[in-house]
Order: C-alpha cells, then sequence, then structure tokens
C-alpha cells in the first residue's frame, strides 16, 4: 500500500506537526509512506527515512498512489492541504471540526472577499451571508464556530476519519454516503516522571499545591475564569501555584489579570518550554487544566499527554471532551458556575491527594487501553484498505472502556464528576459578556488588529474580570 501522507510537520507551529510525527513510524510497519511536503523542509531528522516530494512531484505521481492522506486541520499551515484535497481527492483526518478560520484566512486575508461571500451564502443562506457581510464591513464578527465552513471538505473526501464521536456527529450528515471512521489518538505512553525529582529540577516548592494549565494562552482556554479560580482558592490554600506552560499572546494580558487579582506571586509564566521542561512540568503539577470554550471540535492530544502522565484533570464540558469516561477527568461547564465550580475542585483535590492519584491511574489506563500509537496504526490501516477495496463504511475503532477493576477504591460505583460535587443543576445564565468576549477573541485569532487593541483596552479598564 503506497501512500501520499499530507500534513503540516515540524516547523510549522502546529500540534498536528507533533501528532503526525509520532504516527509516521508506526504507520510504516504496514504501509510505504512518501511525505509530500512543499515550501519548507522539515526539522525532524527521524523523517529523513521517508521519501519527500513537492507538490510538483505530488501532482505528477499522484496516479500512483493507492490512497492519499490528508490532515487537515484550523489553521494556515493547512493551506496546501486543502487546496491540493479539492482537487486530489483522498482520504481525510479532520483534526477540527470547523474550518472557518482556515477558509477565512484563505480569501478575507488575502483580499478576496467575493469567495469567502460566495462561501458564506452557498452553505448558510441568507443568514450565512448577512453574517459574512458583517465581517467584511468591519461591523460585527462572523461567529465562526456557528459557520464551521467545513462542507466542502466533507463533500470532496472519499473517506473520513475523525479522533471522538461528537466528531462524528458533526461530519456524517455533511456527506451522509461518505464512509467515516472514529479512531483513536494515538500517543506515546511515557515513563512515569518522579513528582519531586521534577520539582527539584524546576526549583518548585515540595509542598506546595501546584496546578498547571499547557499550551498557547488564548481567550477560548479559559484562562480568566481559572486564574479567578485560583484567586479564590489561594485565599484558603495560601501553599499553592498556577503554572502556565506555553506562549502567551502579548495583547492577551495574562500578567496584568494576576496583578489585579492579587496572584502575581503565585502565577508562573513559562511562556515556550523545550519538550523535556514541558514533560517535566507536567510530572510536577497536582493537578492540570485542559479548558477551552468555545472548541472547533478537536481533540487535544495535550490531554491525552496528560493522561498518559497519570495526572489528574479538569476539563471543560464541551464538543468531544463531553464523550471523555467521567472516571478520567472532571468536567466543569463554561457557564455561570465556571469559576465556582473550578474553585470547587481545585479544593476537592488539595484536601484528598488520593483522590487525584487515583484519577490520574484512570487517565493513564484509559489511554494505555484504547490510545496508543500502535492500537491508532492498526486502524488506520484497516480502513485505508478498506477505502482502497471501496468497502469501507462507516465505523468506530473505539472500544468501550471501564476501569480496571484492580485499582482500590472505596466507592466505585460513584464517579469522580458526582465525588466532586459538580453534578448541581446548571445555571444557564446564558454567556457573559466575558464569555462572548472570548469567543469574539478565538474568532480573531489574536490578530493585532484595531479590534483585538480595542478588547485588551476593554478588559484593562474592566479588571480583566469574567464576571
Amino acid at each position: 500500500m503506497l501512500v501520499a501522507f499530507f500534513s503540516p510537520l515540524n516547523p510549522a507551529p502546529t500540534g498536528i506537526s507533533d501528532y503526525s510525527e509520532e504516527l509516521l513510524p508506526y504507520l510504516a510497519e504496514y504501509a510505504e509512506i512518501e511525505i509530500v511536503v512543499d515550501s519548507y523542509a522539515p526539522t525532524n531528522r527521524a523523517l529523513k527515512h521517508f521519501p519527500q516530494r513537492s507538490l510538483n512531484e505530488f501532482h505528477a505521481r499522484a496516479s500512483r498512489y493507492d490512497v492519499i492522506l490528508y490532515h487537515m486541520g484550523n489553521s494556515p499551515a493547512h493551506a496546501e492541504i486543502y487546496e491540493t484535497l479539492l482537487k486530489f481527492p483522498g482520504v481525510v483526518v479532520m483534526h477540527d471540526v470547523v474550518l472557518h478560520h482556515l477558509r477565512a484566512w484563505l480569501t478575507l486575508e488575502r483580499g478576496n472577499r467575493a469567495d469567502y461571500l460566495a462561501a458564506m451564502k452557498r452553505e448558510y443562506g441568507e443568514q450565512g451571508e448577512r453574517a459574512a457581510w458583517g465581517e467584511i464591513g468591519g461591523r460585527a464578527l462572523a461567529d465562526r464556530f456557528e459557520f464551521p465552513l467545513n462542507e466542502n471538505v466533507a463533500r470532496a473526501a472519499r473517506a473520513l476519519i475523525v479522533h471522538s464521536d461528537y466528531a462524528a456527529r458533526q461530519l456524517q450528515p455533511l456527506a451522509p454516503k461518505t464512509p467515516l471512521a472514529v479512531i483513536p489518538m494515538g500517543i506515546e505512553i511515557p515513563k512515569i516522571m518522579s513528582r519531586d525529582a521534577a520539582r527539584a529540577t524546576l526549583q518548585l516548592a515540595r509542598d506546595e499545591f501546584v496546578i498547571a494549565m499547557f499550551g498557547d494562552a488564548q481567550p477560548n482556554k479559559r484562562v480568566l475564569p481559572a486564574l479567578e479560580a485560583f484567586a479564590k482558592f489561594r485565599a484558603r490554600f495560601p501553599d499553592s501555584r498556577f503554572v502556565l506552560v506555553g506562549r502567551v499572546s502579548p495583547l492577551f494580558d495574562v500578567r496584568g489579570a494576576t496583578k489585579t487579582l492579587g496572584i502575581a506571586d503565585a502565577v508562573d509564566l513559562i511562556g515556550y518550554a523545550p519538550r523535556e521542561t514541558y514533560d517535566a512540568y507536567i510530572a510536577a503539577a497536582d493537578l492540570c487544566l485542559n479548558l477551552r470554550y468555545p472548541t472547533a471540535g478537536e481533540t487535544s492530544a495535550s490531554l491525552l499527554r496528560l493522561f498518559a502522565a497519570e495526572k489528574a484533570c479538569i476539563v471543560t464540558d464541551t464538543g468531544a471532551f463531553s464523550d471523555l469516561p467521567d472516571a478520567t477527568c472532571v468536567k466543569v461547564r463554561a457557564d455561570a458556575r465556571e469559576e465556582k465550580n473550578l474553585c470547587d475542585a481545585f479544593e476537592f483535590f488539595a484536601r484528598d491527594a488520593r483522590r487525584g492519584m487515583l484519577l490520574g491511574k484512570f487517565a493513564r489506563a484509559f489511554v494505555e487501553q484504547g490510545h496508543t500509537l500502535e492500537i491508532a496504526a492498526r486502524a488506520y490501516v484497516d480502513f485505508l484498505r478498506a477505502a482502497i477495496e471501496e468497502r469501507a463504511t462507516s465505523c468506530s475503532y473505539i472500544k468501550a472502556w471501564t476501569p480496571p477493576r484492580d485499582f482500590e477504591i472505596d466507592a466505585a460505583a460513584i464517579s469522580f464528576q458526582e465525588r466532586v460535587a459538580l453534578d448541581a443543576p446548571n445555571v444557564d445564565a446564558g454567556e457573559t459578556w466575558g464569555d462572548e468576549l472570548a469567543r469574539a477573541c478565538a474568532d480573531l485569532g489574536i490578530r493585532d488588529d484595531a479590534r483585538l487593541r480595542d478588547v485588551v483596552s476593554t478588559l484593562r479598564e474592566l479588571g480583566l474580570s469574567s464576571s
């Protein structure tokens, strides 16, 4: 089986680059793979064993491949992939359900308003046309998460691959006759690093309760609600620290927020960290956050890495995160109770370290049983072969998971979700202005433009509060 493999690769700034580079050696156990890259050279030396083709070479060789595999995401790093898959149909891995940000970059930000307007009108009728004109005229932002602009990709694909049932539910209706497979997102299973050794390396206090967030700090990652919850938590637990590992946009004043909340001395903004340091911060943490609202429908590889490292995690109860078993993480809705629920969860795990350790063990078992790279690669190959032979049907390769019986727990029938008391009735007061602002900033993609500077100014004037 000869596969043309399209994906961003490092140094392209996207998590899909890391994912593809880890997956490739496992796929190569079952298939002959040629990587198609253009306009840059991959920096990962481990890829030198794979033949690399330019786009021109691919065009000349396209008929030789048994199948073309496209990894599709919602960023400019996927521009060439998007344009190629519309011309050369293949099997498309949809890492994001929403592609609006990419489509806007390909049209509006290149001065092509006509194609953007036409796409919005074609897919969403008068409502889409009005939203497009609002964005074009600068009067209002189109809600890019409500207008995913993914329809043409779904229709063009010979077959589709997603990593969650949520994504399948969103995409299958767009192309009901197209085979769609739900395949686990595989990750490497690391050796467990000592918490105390990691803290010694990072010069973190041994006895502090450390809460950590990983990844680029953007408004839709719920950084401000998390910091507000931490401020209230720290008033009761002064021996605590909040660590944010990842790039922070200069237009997103996280440091200003910590000063306003009176927690600047207890919050570490690490910025970009190389992999070894990144892993050390994971090991050093007592509790990890992986929050996002709104969501583009993605499955988070960074969350699975936290699971594999036996970390107790809190996630936002939305999109693909809602499909995760309750015994693997705590889910918090991005509603009027978000800050309180986060604070309650912080306190729950700070008071009972054993619960955090047990939740982490469940999370690692979840990854080991169904989300390794070997499991993922076998599923990929099985579905690709079926697509080549035109016998592929929509299916799921994700097996139902239950907690291992050998883990000691005094109330096995009670989920962590209930133990943390996050099952209170949902007080749905609609989106706060802070929620709306987070959505708008996410839609803007943290661009340096006049609208975003106005957003930042407003945040500062209002004390950077999300309530």
